[in-house]
């Protein structure tokens, strides 16, 4: 039974049930031939990735699978009325813009948070990370050198290279799931003041993104708006009852929940990696052997000496609005 995918009218995004994605139209052209940057199916990808959780028994479950409605194609009205074909049927539609995650059970499902594999389909290609969702707010923890691949890039890998590596990570679980689990553990244990330490958090984060727009400074994976958007997300956290014992991780999330509600699809799994290292850097280390609060001496010393981790300028912008990823 074929569903059929109603868009409204207003609507810019919309979520896809893995049936209706299966039953789009194919990116092959009249040839066959499949587009460089989309060399497989995205249903055809997604399959592949749940058949490999299932093989080592990770219980996978789909979860949100979300397509840019300026990015999905129709047939002409003309061609659907020649072949008596409704427009609405799921068959008749290509979704060239889409990102989802396949959410991992059994032991690395917890309450809090459990290992997920996100992949994207944008307009320069594929991307697929491994990390932790947050399951209240839907945010993705992405650590580590080997979480993140693409087939579009300087660092681009092609899909046959990029398979093998997930394959990797099906094999390698238990790995991924300690250190993304020890990560957040960590910022828990550290507490701080809430407002005075978020002041200097914002100040720095502010002062590194202003020096890489105006300054040329070194690369910093927020920009601007972005600070913005992460200072109103504190702001409105003020009054919350858990953030009167709030720690180190309360930082990272307003930052990720940022970072993962990106409008720019392309640099969402980049960026959200790059700051996860740099937060790591800069905050968690210098105060991981401490049990008090995070002081102002030391904000801005661990701000002032630490590296900052290079991303890649990626300039083209997709029409995805904040959702869950």
């Amino acid at each position: 039974m074929k569903e059929q995918i109603l868009i409204g009218e207003n609507e810019k995004v919309i979520e896809l049930t893995f049936e209706q994605l299966k039953q789009t139209r194919t990116f092959a052209d009249a040839h066959g031939i499949m587009p460089r940057q989309f060399p497989i199916e995205h249903h055809v990808f997604i399959q592949k990735l749940m058949d490999m959780a299932n093989a080592v028994n990770a219980e996978p479950q789909i979860g949100s699978l979300l397509a840019s409605v300026q990015n999905i194609e129709r047939i002409s009205k003309t061609e659907a009325e020649s072949k008596g074909l409704d427009q609405n049927d799921a068959e008749n539609t290509s979704i060239k813009v889409l990102i989802g995650r396949i959410d991992l059970g059994n032991k690395f499902a917890r309450k809090l948070w459990n290992l997920s594999v996100g992949f994207m389909y944008h307009t320069k290609g594929i991307e697929v990370a491994i990390g932790t969702n947050i399951a209240i707010c839907g945010n993705m923890t992405i650590f580590g050198e080997t979480t993140h691949y693409r087939n579009h890039g300087k660092n681009g890998i092609e899909l046959t290279e990029m398979m093998k590596e997930v394959e990797n990570w099906f094999g390698n679980l238990e790995s991924f799931d300690f250190s993304n689990s020890k990560l957040l553990e960590r910022m828990e244990a550290i507490p701080i003041d809430w407002n005075h330490d978020c002041n200097h958090f914002i100040g720095d984060c502010l002062r590194r993104a202003v020096a890489q727009n105006y300054h040329k400074g070194e690369s910093f994976p927020m920009n601007m708006s972005q600070v913005n958007k992460m200072t109103s997300y504190i702001i409105d956290k003020e009054d919350d009852e858990e953030h009167q014992h709030a720690s180190l991780y309360h930082l990272y999330n307003a930052a990720t929940y940022v970072l993962t509600h990106l409008n720019d699809l392309p640099n969402r799994f980049t960026d959200i990696k790059a700051f996860t290292k740099w937060f790591e850097e800069t905050y968690l280390i210098p105060n991981e052997s401490k049990d008090v609060q995070v002081s102002e001496a030391t904000f801005i010393e661990s701000s002032e000496t630490s590296d900052i981790p290079q991303t890649e300028e990626l300039n083209n912008k997709t029409e995805i609005e904040d959702e869950q990823l």
